[in-house]
Order: C-alpha cells, then structure tokens, then sequence
C-alpha cells in the first residue's frame, strides 16, 4: 500500500503536465501487479482515501506526528518500509515478500 498526500486525482498522473517521478510510481506499481501472482497493489491518497488513513493507526500516528511532509509511506506485508520517498520498481521488488513469486514471462 503506498499512501500519499492530497493530490488532483487518486494517482497525480492527470492534467496537462503531470509530475514525473508520479508517473514512474504508477507505472512501476503496474509492472509490479503484472509481475506477482499474489500481489496486490493499493494507493491511498489523503484527498481521495482518507478513510484508510484513519483506519491505519499507525499510518494515522506518523502523519499526525510528523504532518504530511512523511508522506509518501510505503508499506509491504504490514511493515512500513519507505517515508517521505516513493521508491523505484527495484527497490520495490526488493521489498516484496519473499512469499510472492514472480510470474514468469
């Protein structure tokens, strides 16, 4: 689960000129889907999920400490392993469980 601050629309990938490094996490969180049997893949964005924010306390606990600047948390099989930064399709594939196996292609 990767949540974000507020954006435009649920992924910032829209309008006439959409921020790059958004566009790269978007398509490495397609690739990623395409990649893995079992995984799945969510965003929530405080705009447009901010029902997940509140009902992921420890989600909740580090934006309220730290406001919205910690933002974007990656998490992965419930362990929060990136803040403040979106990560690469590597890094990303790195911190897959070893529990998904890649599908092969």
């Amino acid at each position: 689960t990767l949540y974000e601050e507020a954006m435009c629309c649920s992924t910032g990938v829209c309008g006439p000129d959409p921020d790059d490094e958004l566009v790269e996490v978007s398509a490495a969180l397609d690739q990623l889907e395409d990649a893995f049997d079992e995984l799945e893949v969510n965003r929530a964005n405080m705009q447009h999920n901010i029902d997940q924010f509140l009902e992921t306390q420890r989600i909740y606990d580090r934006v309220q400490e730290d406001g919205p600047s910690i933002l974007p948390i990656t998490v992965v099989d419930d362990e929060i392993v990136a803040e403040g930064e979106y990560l690469s399709y590597d890094e990303l594939t790195a911190a897959i469980d070893g529990n998904a196996a890649p599908q092969e292609v």
